[in-house]
Formats: C-alpha cells, structure tokens, sequence
C-alpha cells in the first residue's frame, strides 16, 4: 500500500464519529455490548471483593492473639460477632471441644468451598471475552475486507476513497476486538489471582488455629 493510499485511510478513520464506527460493521455494535456486560461485572467483583468479601485480617489478629493467651471462649465470641464467611469459619472451627487437626480441616471445608463460590461467581465471564472478543473483531475485518473489494468492483477502478470505507471498518472491528479482549484478560488474571491468594490465606488461619488449639490441650 502506497503512502498516499495509507494516509487516506487514517483520514478516514480519524474523522469517524462514534456512531460512525457502531454503525461501520455488525461486529462492533457486539463488541460495545460485550464490552458493557465485562465492565459492569468487574465493577460487580470489585465492591464483592473489597467489600463484601474482603479478607477480616483485623478479626483474625484478635482471635489469635486471645488463642496465645489460652483464651477461647474469648477467641470464640470475636469470631461470632464477625459476619463475613471466614469469621463464620473460625467460629465453626473453635466451637469443637477437643478437636484433631484432621477435624478441624474437615469442619472449615464446607465453609472454604463457600467462600470459593463466592469469590468465583461469573469470573469465568471474563475469560470467556478474552477469547471470543478477537474472534469478532476478526469477523468485522473479514467483513471490512469484503467490503473494500465489493467497493471497488462496483467503482470500476481503484484508488484510496474508494476502498477507505471497508478498510477503516476492518481495521476499527480488530483494534476493538483486541482491546477488550487484553482488558478481559486483565481482569481473569486479577480476580483469579486474588481469590488463590485469599484462598490460601484462609487456610493458613486454619492450620495455625489448629496449632493453637493442640498447643492449649498439651
């Protein structure tokens, strides 16, 4: 492609309106849609995440600190007062007189596998956009490029005006696809993440009770 030829065609693209480019090819008025549905539940998963289900590291702290000094029943009721998942968990896992770690484990299960599907809920929607968005930013090029030869072979010769519409439509569908689907990306790897890291740490409050608990019975 000649310079000249390159240039009009940025031309074209950078003089679109917006409701130009939603109405440049099918794909995009797709793409603006999808591209709704991730924002919205990523802001969904932000307010679950530092809000709803955010890690009670302060309750943690006081429950193992009254476990150091042997108390339980005081351990206990802080962990009651707490209302999120992990405080509920705690709650469960001190309630047992005398218990195995095994038990321990086994009672604080139920109680991590909610705390799983809660931290999970609909974040596969994200890796899910990460895939098929370049596919229809993919079909919008191929319909660009379709529409670049139909509009030279009903011009009869060439030249940039006449394929710059089919060719900015392509090149707006895939840079679109590509964008959203990098932001999607993003975001799976983000709450994927965070949810193992919170996971993980939920466990280690666990073992280190159970420790607690086997040391006050020594």
């Amino acid at each position: 492609m000649q310079g000249s030829d390159a240039s009009a065609i940025l031309f074209h693209m950078s003089n679109m309106s917006f409701s130009e480019m939603l109405a440049v090819s099918i794909a995009m008025p797709i793409l603006l849609a999808l591209s709704f549905v991730v924002l919205g539940q990523a802001l969904e998963r932000l307010f679950a995440y530092w809000i709803k289900l955010r890690l009670p590291t302060a309750m943690w702290e006081r429950v193992r600190d009254r476990m150091e000094v042997g108390d339980k029943p005081g351990a206990l009721a802080i962990a009651r007062r707490n209302s999120t998942i992990l405080g509920a968990a705690l709650a469960a896992v001190l309630t047992p007189e005398n218990p195995t770690t095994e038990k321990l484990v086994e009672v604080f299960q139920v109680h991590r596998q909610r705390y799983s599907m809660a931290l999970n809920r609909r974040v596969g929607l994200f890796g899910t956009a990460s895939f098929v968005s370049p596919l229809i930013g993919l079909m919008g090029t191929v319909l660009g490029i379709m529409r670049a030869f139909h509009d030279l072979s009903a011009a009869g010769a060439g030249g940039p005006a006449v394929v710059a519409a089919g060719i900015s439509e392509a090149l707006v569908a895939t840079a679109c696809g590509i964008g959203l689907a990098v932001f999607s990306a993003l975001l799976y790897n983000y709450f994927t993440l965070e949810s193992r890291h919170r996971l993980n740490t939920a466990d280690l409050w666990v073992l280190e009770l159970a420790e607690l608990l086997e040391q006050r019975h020594v």
